[in-house]
């Protein structure tokens, strides 16, 4: 399937939940009338203004059973629930808690029995069945008066992508997004640049170019040993993935998105249907061509057959492997010992000269309130305290010394900006070049911007527009907190703000009938022909016998409940 143009659709889910009661309270649980805001409010203080009487919410809880309490406090009265009540005469009360990992399960439970709580934190699926059973109320008009400046920068960042995930097709706002950010779906090059330099290589760009540098480094001995103990690119190991959808490190993503092969993607064709990618004639010929690599020994020998694919990475022993901008955090070690200088590419371009890049989803956790709930923007004023405050509870030690937000936050999420690493780069590229000062920067939408500027003037040498290794300060007090966070926004996510990709988002993130009853095996035959025809174990051939496999084992039928779903 020649794909001419792919977009995104929003975030879609269908699910089958047995109605099952036992959720505890049912969802009109709070108060009959709505509390109205304090007479003479400001609109402008509206985002955390107090409220004149007690606002009861009914929350699910999400409790991390590993989290220590402080003595005198609980999940539900703690230092975070007496600020909310404090503050913006906002109680909290716990209509039921779940642990971590079975969180998911209970809300997913609730939602098939309707015992709903006024205000919740879902993911993406359980965000498509509260839509498909109208059971949560639109927030628009509460949006614009309600949700502080910092919070609209954040959902603003995430542009027409999340927007499509938030809202129904009525294009009302349905729900609180917590952004992910853009960088980390986007699988780049990691190189070894001293290795270049050792052999007098260039970077390569094209699939030929990277492949003769590939050979160079597991044939011509780049770390100086004398021994033939060098690995050209590392794959995944035996609990790692060859395709995932968004960051995949270790895996192959790059090589397959240069034939512009997105396996594990649903992708929008020329007459407007959704395919599967993985199915593709893309893919036949990505597969062909990284089974070439691999059978001239360019390719990890041990892919998907090692332990961990990090212990030869940080023995230095690997030239390239692919994985978005934090991998820089992962060979950290070797970052500080200055023992291998990382860079990273969009490579291989494709034919075209242009790097395709499958993303990951815009959110993956949504804050929605129920059809019952009466005060609607609570939510807002809840999220708003806690973006306006979290950055300041970890420099006061409430964080560290009684509670972490993560674990005792109601309606706790990761908030920043889609493009805030992107905006750290360009920040931290001009405050070296002197074009702006700390006086500059709007810090409140930046939570570790400011420590991020305070830390680099110490740890980066002139010249300030060349990260070699050699030109970081690797002996001060500073490096090992805060170089790898550097060494990640300054080389990781270059290619990102310096050079163009080609984005491909996911048609389709839900979940149908058949899908629940047969993806498993699905994935499961998927992943061990792709295996199998890479490292030489079957022919070519035997990816036209899995793909009529998979259309007969449930794939065609998936394809139709999906096509039948997006077409309503």
């Amino acid at each position: 399937m020649k794909l001419k143009r792919i977009i995104a659709i929003a975030c879609t889910a269908a699910m089958t939940v047995s109605l099952i009661s036992g959720c505890g309270g049912a969802s009109d649980k709070g108060q009959k009338e709505a509390v109205k805001e304090a007479e003479g409010t400001a609109k402008e203080d509206l985002p955390l203004a107090k409220y004149p009487e007690t606002v009861t919410v009914h929350l699910g809880g999400k409790m991390n059973p590993n989290a220590k309490i402080p003595k005198g406090m609980s999940f539900e009265d703690n230092s975070y629930t007496r600020l909310l009540k404090e503050n913006l005469n906002i109680q909290v009360v716990y209509d039921w808690t779940a642990s971590t990992s079975d969180y998911d399960e209970k809300m997913s439970l609730c939602i098939g029995s309707n015992t709903i709580p006024e205000i919740m934190n879902v993911n993406a699926t359980q965000y498509r069945a509260l839509l498909k059973y109208d059971m949560i109320q639109p927030l628009d008009k509460y949006f614009d008066d309600y949700a502080s400046d910092a919070l609209k920068s954040y959902v603003k960042s995430g542009g027409e992508e999340l927007q499509k995930c938030i809202t129904n097709e009525d294009g009302e706002l349905m729900a609180i997004p917590a952004p992910n950010l853009t960088a980390g779906g986007v699988n780049e090059m990691w190189i070894r640049q001293d290795w270049l330099d050792a052999l007098g290589l260039d970077v390569p760009r094209t699939w030929d170019e990277l492949a003769e540098v590939a050979k160079a480094f597991v044939t011509r001995d780049p770390d100086g040993n004398g021994e033939n103990d060098t690995i050209g690119i590392l794959g995944p190991g035996n609990s790692d993935h060859m395709n995932a959808v968004g960051g995949n490190q270790f895996g192959l993503d790059p090589l397959f998105s240069c034939f512009q092969s997105y396996p594990q993607y649903w992708l929008k064709s020329e007459d407007g249907s959704v395919e599967y990618g993985s199915i593709q004639p893309e893919t036949k010929t990505a597969l062909e061509n990284i089974s070439k690599l691999y059978a001239d020994g360019v390719i990890d020998p041990e892919t998907l057959v090692r332990s961990d694919s990090k212990e030869p990475l940080l023995a230095g022993k690997v030239g390239i492997f692919f994985g978005p901008w934090w991998c820089a955090y992962t060979f950290a070690d070797t970052t500080l010992s200055g023992s291998a200088d990382w860079r990273a590419y969009f490579t291989p371009l494709s034919e075209d000269g242009k790097y395709y890049t499958h993303m990951a989803e815009p959110t993956t956790q949504y804050v929605v309130a129920s059809k019952d709930c009466k005060n609607p923007e609570a939510a807002f004023k809840i999220i708003n305290y806690l973006v306006a405050n979290e950055q300041k509870w970890v420099e006061e030690g409430v964080t560290s010394t009684e509670m972490g937000t993560g674990d005792f936050y109601p309606l706790y999420n990761t908030y920043d900006n889609a493009d805030e690493i992107e905006k750290s780069y360009e920040a931290l590229t001009k405050y070296l070049a002197g074009d702006i000062s700390m006086d500059d920067v709007d810090f409140s939408t930046h939570k570790l911007l400011k420590n991020d500027m305070e830390a680099v003037t110490k740890l980066k040498k002139k010249p300030y527009d060349d990260f070699s290794l050699k030109y970081w300060n690797l002996d001060s007090d500073l490096a090992k907190t805060n170089l790898p966070r550097l060494v990640a926004i300054m080389v990781g996510d270059a290619p990102l703000v310096n050079e163009e990709y080609v984005p491909v988002y996911n048609a389709y993130n839900g979940q149908t009938e058949t899908m629940e009853a047969k993806w498993a095996n699905l994935k499961k035959m998927e992943e061990e022909t792709f295996a199998k025809i890479i490292m030489g174990k079957a022919d070519i051939s035997e990816f036209d016998t899995f793909v009529k496999n998979w259309k007969n084992q449930g794939g065609d039928q998936i394809l139709k409940e999906i096509n039948d779903e997006l077409s309503k």
